[in-house]
């Protein structure tokens, strides 16, 4: 069929084009330039200790142990597996994570993570397929800071029967 397509399918490809956000196109770059740039666990790779970074991580081996770092992003691949309690930026899960995980950004659940432990984030994606055991807290700024029309809810006295 070659590079170039014509007709219905290239009518389906611009559709599909133009339903992803800019802002999404942007992101998805944003991550792969990160991902890319990451320090890497390989697949081959087992280590049990603490890890230290300030960048990005990805870990398609095996980690065990402490993650130090708040303002890194860290990238479980399909094949990675880690148990650690995490703080980051950014986390993006594949694989499977053992431990609580706390995001000053975002989290996403790729469509056959495994979570379990607790997560904490400002913002949550979740894929169909994951598998999540925990208790989740997001936007744990609430909702005060974000929105300056928010009222508390009081609940309301019952009115008496007189």
């Amino acid at each position: 069929m070659g590079l170039f397509r014509k007709g219905a399918e290239e009518a389906k490809i611009n559709d599909e084009t133009q339903d992803e956000s800019e802002t999404t196109r942007e992101i998805r770059k944003e991550r792969k330039m990160a991902e890319e740039k990451a320090s890497t666990l390989t697949q081959d790779v087992e280590i049990k200790g603490t890890i230290k970074f300030s960048n990005a991580m990805k870990i398609d081996g095996k980690f065990e142990g402490e993650m130090l770092t708040e303002e890194g992003e860290l990238f479980v691949g399909k094949t990675g597996s880690v148990k650690a309690n995490v703080k980051v930026k950014n986390a993006v899960i594949e694989g499977r994570m053992d431990g609580n995980v706390t995001a000053t950004e975002k989290v996403e659940l790729k469509e056959k993570a495994h979570l379990v432990g607790d997560l904490k984030a400002r913002t949550l994606i979740i894929e169909e397929g994951v598998v999540f055991v925990g208790n989740c807290n997001v936007n744990p700024d609430g909702f005060k800071a974000e929105n300056p029309n928010f009222k508390e809810w009081k609940k309301e006295p019952k009115k008496g029967a007189e």
